[in-house]
């Protein structure tokens, strides 16, 4: 079959952002180009059905990347409706082609796009995205915030930046631990469901043996799984807010020739250790002050570290020195009296914070190495705006860790604010925040069920910084989180976020303080506030000690036990799963 070299256009393509070993040529635009577009797109049709990629009973085809603005959630009723509409004219016009194609060369437009070929299987994917060889460097960090192609079952000890954020297309080829077993990487325990199953069927793939093609657009995921009988693997596609680019490298997936060589790796393993530069928690309590006292300003509330602060067993202790009386005033001395006190304060229950971390999913050998220094670990448990891979997460991954002893803090990655600083992000859409709140506090909810968390377990919301001086974006988010929070209450789990110190946890601290309408405290908060100082009694917080986890230091190498790690540093008093 024929299959001319793609080009791809560079304005749905994440551009990568961290060191690449090759230098590739964009596809210049002519101005012949805008006078083509029709011819252009009949001959990417064309292409496209011969190729063999069939998305809810019509071909999809580079035309997908001309799409722009809103997500695209293909396989709808709707869209299928004027899918098969639209087939039948295309099949007329394509018929011509696909009698007369000649055998496909696999040779690709150079400057634009090129082939990865492995286990039995090649694709046609954008040249600037660097591939890598998992089965020969098994520690190769697996990250969907960056375009690449990743090659092999993801290692037990990857290493990857801390707090990882943010989808993009990427393409991964990743055999079954059967088929891997002595390919180079340490075989693990799989996870289950979202990885291997769910999601909504949304078309097949004719070229390797009419394969299912799945969505989960809760993750923002494509996904193949072909069984032991076909190759044994799974084709994972991520994507961000639109699917266009990684549809168009769907659409070119087949059965490799035989004796076809293996992909080299072309991107460097280093490249990977790169931390997201979006990441901007709070540094200093001063700016977490001006933003507190800006808020008192706007609500007449005086600020928190000026007002008498009543919450906990500080509080229950004031209260009860206040309680004693022995005379009213007014009335005579020699009257009797009764004297009223308050029943006595009971001691508060032990306190004892403990050390933790947080990272992509570290392995089973990392935990236990490291048991002498840590009592808690951060794990991603799912969300659209996830940055890593899961690894080796699975419901037994969690009950061995806590079988260990260890807690876990495990995080959901979802909606990010309007105003978000971390780019490259999904973000929440202003007039629909209640509503995808909700929604996605059943799938945090569903995905912690997923790994054996049960109801009573705490789930966090990871809400990255955004610009505080925004009040639309402020309210946004205000009404996004307390719909999350209500949802993961209502189905018996407790509710926390993560946020900088300086956005989203004043902005809570704020609106719990003014008793804002509509607005639900969280149970917990997860302060990133990088002071480099493991207290947890910074700030004058409308949460208890033991509700509170502060993250007090990010991408630090921690070495112990033959082990290394980049990670996040957090001293945790607040809720963890057991």
């Amino acid at each position: 079959m024929m299959h001319s070299g793609m080009c791809w256009d560079s304005q749905l393509i994440q551009a990568v952002t961290l060191p690449s070993p090759h230098k590739t040529q964009r596809c210049e635009k002519t101005e012949s180009d805008d006078a083509n577009t029709g011819v252009q797109m009949r001959r990417a049709i064309a292409a496209a059905v011969v190729s063999g990629l069939a998305f809810g009973g019509i071909s999809a085809t580079p035309a997908f990347a001309v799409e722009r603005g809103a997500e695209k959630v293909i396989g709808t009723a709707k869209e299928q409706s004027a899918a098969h509409a639209t087939a039948k004219t295309v099949k007329a016009k394509t018929a011509t082609t696909a009698k007369t194609a000649k055998p496909n060369t696999r040779k690709s437009n150079a400057a634009a796009s090129r082939w990865v070929i492995y286990h039995g299987l090649e694709a046609e994917v954008p040249a600037i995205w660097p591939v890598y060889r998992l089965d020969q460097h098994p520690s190769t960090c697996v990250r969907y915030d960056i375009n690449a192609v990743y090659l092999g079952l993801p290692g037990a000890n990857m290493q990857c930046p801390a707090g990882l954020i943010g989808h993009t297309a990427t393409f991964s080829i990743i055999p079954s631990a059967t088929a891997a077993a002595g390919s180079g990487s340490e075989i693990t325990a799989q996870r289950v469901q979202p990885d291997g199953q769910g999601g909504t069927m949304v078309g097949s793939l004719p070229a390797v043996h009419h394969a299912a093609i799945t969505q989960d657009a809760s993750q923002h995921e494509l996904r193949v799984v072909l069984g032991a009988a076909l190759l044994g693997a799974t084709i994972l596609g991520t994507y961000g807010e639109d699917p266009a680019v990684i549809q168009q490298v769907f659409a070119t997936l087949r059965v490799a020739p035989k004796g076809a060589a293996e992909s080299a790796q072309t991107g460097s393993p280093q490249a990977l250790l790169v931390p997201s530069r979006t990441r901007q928690p709070a540094l200093s309590q001063s700016a977490t002050a001006e933003i507190l006292a800006a808020r008192a300003a706007a609500t007449g509330l005086q600020p928190a570290s000026a007002r008498t602060r009543r919450f906990g067993w500080a509080a229950a202790r004031s209260l009860s020195a206040a309680a004693t009386s022995t005379a009213w005033r007014g009335i005579p001395v020699n009257w009797p009296v009764q004297i009223v006190k308050w029943p006595p304060i009971g001691k508060p229950p032990p306190f004892h914070p403990v050390n933790g971390f947080d990272s992509c999913t570290p392995s089973l050998d990392t935990i236990r190495a490291w048991r002498h220094a840590f009592g808690a670990v951060g794990i991603y448990i799912g969300g659209l705006n996830m940055g890593c891979s899961f690894g080796t997460l699975s419901a037994g991954w969690v009950r061995s860790v806590a079988g260990l002893g260890w807690g876990m803090l495990p995080t959901y990655v979802g909606l990010q604010a309007p105003c978000t600083n971390a780019g490259g992000t999904s973000v929440i859409n202003q007039g629909q925040a209640a509503a995808e709140g909700r929604q996605s506090g059943q799938e945090a909810v569903a995905d912690a069920r997923t790994f054996g968390f049960g109801p009573g377990s705490p789930v966090y919301y990871d809400m990255e910084g955004y610009n505080a001086t925004d009040a639309g974006c402020v309210s946004t988010v205000l009404t996004y989180l307390s719909a999350w929070d209500r949802q993961v209450n209502a189905e018996g789990y407790l509710s926390a976020v993560y946020s900088s110190q300086d956005s989203g946890i004043a902005d809570l601290q704020a609106a719990t303080l003014a008793k804002t309408p509509g607005f639900v405290k969280p149970d917990g908060v997860w302060i990133a506030l990088w002071d480099n100082v493991p207290s947890l009694g910074d700030g004058n917080l409308a949460w208890r000690l033991s509700d509170r986890v502060k993250q007090y230091a990010g991408n630090v190498w921690v070495s112990g036990g033959g082990y290394t790690l980049q990670v996040d540093q957090d001293i945790v008093g607040g809720p963890l799963a057991r």
